[in-house]
């Protein structure tokens, strides 16, 4: 009765949000007058040369190098898109590049995800969920191309003609092979920088070099070839060392300085970040190759906090693009986007944090996989998929994602052994039995940390264990803290967290010491299975079989418990060409970098919005 009345609550609330997101202001449509009643003339009569060349008159066509017939690109205008919080960071040495928005733009590293191999391309990769990438989906950005040595040893080529922004003290210069070694080592000398948190050097490295001025060589610890190759070369930007000299770091926004495509010029804390094109940038258009990138001139990142604000702005054209993985739109609001603005452009996709319940393992209950198991069946999926979600989610998108990228490696749930299926099916009886069997046939109380924003919906959750008899006591607290009760390992029995499945080869859920385990995992066969894929890192075939043939066993033991993994929306203006929804060609250094492949059609923004 409980799990209705709560049903019925959201419910109510999710109608009740659907109508207050229609009855939002938009853009009236423009009326379009009916045509005129079709005449038949005795003789037809000519148009005028000039009205000939405006009926003839259309975008210009050229072929790319696909052998697409395509509009030809255009230079110019400003891209505007919203971030949810300013830059906290403009150095890396500071900490994880995705607090450093404006890094991306202004500064690269040496190698990014091959745009061809996207949707503009052959579609092996959607560029979306920003998952580790093979490197057969890989091409050179500041490395032309690179080499395996030996099992420790990795050599990169250095592009020629790239060159630094212009301005003082770099004034343009062309950047070498000793600014890769010296911004590469300088993160790792820094106790801040993700790089030497997450991967420190006495542990992973011994040493990375360059040996002229065009090759830069690195040699890993045994066994750790693919670690090195992940962290020097798909995150960690390239900086001037004269600006480091003269400055000490790059934490002040007006000493930015890269080879990025463009250069950060003005910034108002809280506001707007303001970047210019970088009219020296090396690389050219691969649908295009006579064109050199990018094609806008001008970047605007305007700060929006607030949602709906952002929401509003999309709506009205003041936006140019709303979404990726941290500003996505749920399902609720981009059913009114689609109803209400239907000239927008819009890609959903698969969100790379399913909600997941963990529940220690050195502790009671959750020490018994049948109580795990049974908390798993308690719960009516598909039912929360198509009330909660509208049916937009999919039950099971976890330890892997079904996209293009882990196409070799992802077995959809159908597929899997009757055991795991068996968890993902709505089965309350089985669920009692279990428990029984585990010495809990009357349930037991147990509690889990969240935050408010998942409040209401562990309501739903705590419904569904009730009717097994489980009691659950949800624990709500200010996001720091609940950041912090979780990496210091503080809660008792559960705690709730989204993990992600764009990363699987580095079993960060599943592995002792990862941060990600909340599960406090310590399986053998797990480790033995991540050791080997670790040693076949640059041996694809080896890699994904191995990871493949180890997914059954890591879900049939469930170790945690993944609810549903939801869909949710990049919406964009139709004056922006040559994109189909791509957030991140490449990895962790890439976020938003598909702006420098986009161009914008300002005659038609000018003819929807009145500017361009």
């Amino acid at each position: 009765m409980k799990k209705k009345a709560l049903w019925l609550v959201v419910s109510l609330l999710m109608v009740l949000s659907l109508v207050l997101a229609s009855c939002a202001p938009a853009a009236p449509a423009e009326e379009k007058p009916a045509p005129p009643a079709e005449e038949k003339p005795e003789k037809p009569t000519p148009a005028p040369p000039e009205e000939e060349e405006e009926v003839a008159k259309g975008p210009e066509m050229v072929k790319d190098s696909l052998g697409r017939l395509v509009e030809k690109p255009r230079y110019g205008g400003v891209f505007n898109y919203g971030g949810a919080a300013e830059p906290l960071i403009f150095d890396e040495f500071y900490g994880l590049i995705v607090y450093a928005s404006t890094l991306f733009h202004t500064n690269e590293h040496l190698l990014q995800g091959d745009w061809m191999k996207g949707p503009a391309g052959t579609g092996d990769a959607l560029w979306v969920q920003f998952p580790v990438p093979s490197l057969d989906i890989m091409t050179g950005q500041l490395a032309e191309s690179w080499e395996l040595v030996d099992d420790q040893t990795m050599v990169f080529h250095i592009r020629k003609g790239v060159y630094f922004h212009d301005k003082p003290p770099t004034n343009g210069r062309e950047m070498t092979a000793d600014d890769v070694v010296f911004s590469l080592n300088r993160l790792w000398e820094s106790p801040q920088s993700y790089h030497s948190q997450v991967f420190p050097w006495d542990a992973h490295f011994e040493s990375i070099t360059a040996p002229d001025k065009w090759t830069v060589v690195f040699k890993s610890k045994p066994g750790l070839l693919g670690t090195m190759y992940e962290c020097c070369s798909l995150y960690g930007q390239i900086v001037p060392r004269e600006v480091v000299d003269m400055y000490g770091s790059l934490k002040d926004w007006r000493n930015s300085c890269g080879t990025g495509p463009f250069m950060l010029v003005d910034y108002v804390t809280g506001s707007t970040a303001t970047l210019k094109r970088h009219p020296n940038y090396w690389q050219k258009d691969p649908l295009h190759p006579d064109n050199q990138l990018p094609y806008v001139d001008m970047l605007k990142i305007l700060i929006i906090p607030d949602y709906s604000t952002r929401l509003a702005a999309i709506r009205t054209g003041k936006l140019d693009w709303l979404g990726g993985l941290s500003q996505a739109v749920g399902w609720e609001d981009a059913q009114s986007l689609i109803e209400t603005d239907p000239e927008l452009e819009y890609l959903r996709f698969l969100h790379i944090y399913p909600p997941t319940l963990y529940g220690r393992l050195d502790t009671q209950p959750f020490d018994d996989i049948r109580v795990r198991r049974a908390l798993s069946m308690a719960i009516n999926r598909q039912e929360i998929i198509e009330n909660y979600y509208g049916g937009d989610a999919e039950i099971l998108g976890f330890p892997v994602m079904p996209i293009p990228e882990f196409k070799d490696v992802y077995v959809p749930l159908e597929k899997m052994p009757d055991s795991v299926q068996e968890l993902y099916k709505y089965n309350p009886e089985k669920a009692k039995q279990l428990l029984a069997e585990a010495g809990y046939p009357d349930g037991f109380q147990t509690n889990v940390y969240c935050t408010a924003p998942s409040a209401d919906f562990l309501a739903i959750i705590k419904a569904y264990f009730e009717d097994i008899g489980v009691d659950l006591e949800i624990r709500v607290k200010e996001y720091g803290v609940f950041v912090s009760i979780g990496r210091g390992r503080a809660y008792e029995q559960m705690y709730y967290s989204t993990p992600t499945a764009v990363i699987p080869f580095r079993f960060v859920d599943w592995l002792p010491g990862n941060y990600q385990n909340y599960s406090l995992i310590d399986d053998p066969k797990i480790k033995e299975a991540a050791l080997e894929v670790k040693k076949a890192y640059f041996d694809l075939p080896k890699r994904n079989q191995v990871y493949k043939d180890i997914v059954p066993y890591m879900l049939d033991q469930c170790y945690m418990i993944p609810i549903a993994t939801p869909y949710v929306y990049t919406f964009w203006q139709p004056w922006i060409k040559a994109y189909h929804g791509e957030f991140d060609p490449g990895y962790m250094g890439d976020w938003h970098n598909f702006i420098k492949y986009v161009w914008l059609d300002l005659d038609m923004k000018e003819q929807m919005t009145g500017g361009r």
